[in-house]
């Protein structure tokens, strides 16, 4: 485990609402059109970033259907966008509440023999913060210091995480709520953001807070790349540094925010800093939105 962690095929499986149902349904329902403009949009990312790989799926809300997939089947790997599953675990305990209230100091933790360090921690942290503020800014201090409150052991932890699907192969209440030691696909991922989207995950108080917390992200987050004057987006940035030396930039999330439409992933690796999930990914995000809206309106 990381002593030092910085936050850095036409048949198509069919998605369903329960993502701890392992059975898989195959139905052909991709888009050609979308399909067109989705691989386009991402094959220019790729190349202005000199992307190693990157992958983005859409899906259709209330159906699960997936209207496109583009790019390079990503293999399992960590993800930062696990932080939304740990969020959702902490609020279904009904022990935090977003408003409350975590101190991420100086954005440098020492636990015992780890370090956490928050992304801005070389300009001095964010000091005290609440909980939303923390998620959207994609605070590594405050989803620890949450789970801590919440869960009294790694092993608890992992066990509310598999609830949502998620396995976790390293046990680590320091890394686990962060994405570290839990190995996941983009169409995992997605899943379970669809599933929020249609507001059948979990506790309905609960989802309803993570919704918010979506829709912060975007508008006052790390997400703000991803803000459309076109729909309103909700969703997550994730920020990954890989075992092989390469980054994860990740955005997943739905639109419209208020009544979601379609679902979508992005997930990106690329080799060298800068690596920004917002900026990187969330503008491909955003230009598929403004897509899909303006092709609907004129339906």
């Amino acid at each position: 485990m990381k002593k030092i962690l910085i936050l850095i095929s036409i048949i198509i499986p069919f998605a369903s609402c329960n993502i701890k149902n392992n059975s898989t349904n195959f139905v052909s329902t991709l888009d050609s059109t979308l399909q067109i403009k989705v691989d386009s949009m991402l094959q220019n990312r790729l190349s202005e970033l000199d992307a190693t790989s990157g992958q983005v799926i859409v899906m259709e809300v209330q159906t699960g259907e997936i209207k496109a997939s583009a790019g390079t089947e990503l293999k399992p790997q960590e993800s930062g966008l696990i932080r939304t599953a740990s969020l959702l675990a902490a609020l279904e305990t009904k022990t935090v509440q977003l408003s409350d209230t975590v101190d991420v100091g100086n954005g440098t933790l020492i636990i015992g023999k780890d370090t956490l360090l928050d992304h801005n921690w070389y300009r001095g942290g964010y000091g005290k913060i609440t909980i939303q503020q923390g998620f959207g800014l994609s605070s590594n201090i405050a989803s620890y210091k949450t789970a801590k409150h919440t869960f009294k052991d790694a092993q608890a932890f992992a066990k509310a995480l598999a609830k949502y699907g998620y396995q976790v192969k390293d046990t680590s209440l320091v890394y686990n709520p962060s994405g570290y030691g839990v190995f996941t696909t983009p169409l995992q991922n997605l899943t379970f953001y669809n599933a929020i989207a249609q507001g059948t995950m979990g506790d309905k108080a609960a989802v309803n807070d993570i919704k918010r917390a979506l829709k912060y992200t975007v508008t006052d987050g790390l997400a703000k790349p991803a803000i459309s004057d076109k729909v309103k987006i909700a969703g997550a940035t994730g920020t990954m540094p890989l075992p092989n030396g390469e980054y994860a930039v990740e955005f997943c999330g739905y639109f419209p925010a208020d009544n979601p439409q379609y679902s979508v992933i992005v997930s990106i690796n690329k080799k060298d800093k800068p690596a920004s999930g917002g900026l990187m990914a969330g503008t491909v995000f955003k230009q598929i939105a403004e897509f899909l809206m303006a092709r609907n309106d004129k339906k």
